[in-house]
């Protein structure tokens, strides 16, 4: 009869285990999916960390529950706190290195965006301008004219960059061709510039622009995000 007892009592900390161990994949994988939509993952991570953190602090009321000493329950609770303080500490910290690794890469690519872009309009606009000079003072061509020729099909609108890799977020668009004035604005359309609330050339918000404009005189260039 005792022997029944026992396997009996064993059966039942098996099954309320087991119940334990599915409501705590439950809750936090719903904590997870619930969370409300963002670009960033870290979103939905701190939601369901925080329902696990729920989920252990009620585990560990359960499980320190009498007939355990007073003495053992005590320091089982003080150990547990410890660990989840420390889990909980080095959880914030690995987020805040993650974001400033994400940012610093991100600053990165913008330098190096914005040196691509400069090198890249500037042999554009320079070899026009060096053109339109060679042609002579009495030349029937306009600057507008020579920035045609050397560049087939372009128009108001027409991206200038050469795409390399597959990278489309670098774009150079044509906004102005007048005869003596040729305007360019660049974008980086995956790099937040400075200013969070620009308004960038296609509708975006915040990325990175910079403008250049070619006269006879030279040419101008303008950071504007």
């Amino acid at each position: 009869m005792e022997k029944s007892t026992v396997t009996i009592e064993i059966r039942q900390e098996v099954s309320v285990t087991l119940l334990w161990i599915v409501a705590g994949v439950v809750l936090v994988s719903a904590a997870f999916l619930l969370a409300p939509r963002s670009s960033e993952l870290w979103t939905a991570l701190n939601y369901a960390g925080v329902a696990a953190a729920l989920y252990m602090i009620a585990l560990l009321l359960y499980a320190l529950r009498k007939p355990l000493a007073p003495k053992h329950r005590l320091w089982m609770g003080i150990a547990a706190i410890v660990v989840i303080a420390l889990t909980a500490f080095t959880w914030v910290r690995m987020e805040s290195q993650v974001r400033w690794q994400a940012e610093t890469l991100m600053r990165i690519r913008g330098v190096i965006g914005r040196g691509i872009i400069q090198n890249e309009v500037s042999n554009i606009m320079l070899r026009t301008l060096d053109e339109f000079y060679r042609n002579g003072p009495h030349a029937t061509e306009t600057l507008a004219d020579v920035f045609r020729k050397q560049n087939p099909g372009t128009a108001l609108g027409s991206n200038l960059h050469k795409y390399q890799g597959g990278d489309a977020s670098l774009q150079i668009i044509v906004t102005k061709m007048d005869p003596g004035l040729i305007e360019v604005v660049s974008q980086e359309t995956f790099v937040p510039g400075r200013d969070p609330y620009f308004k960038n050339y296609h509708g975006q918000l915040g990325m990175i622009q910079e403008k250049y404009v070619l006269t006879s005189r030279g040419m101008t260039h303008v950071n504007e995000n």
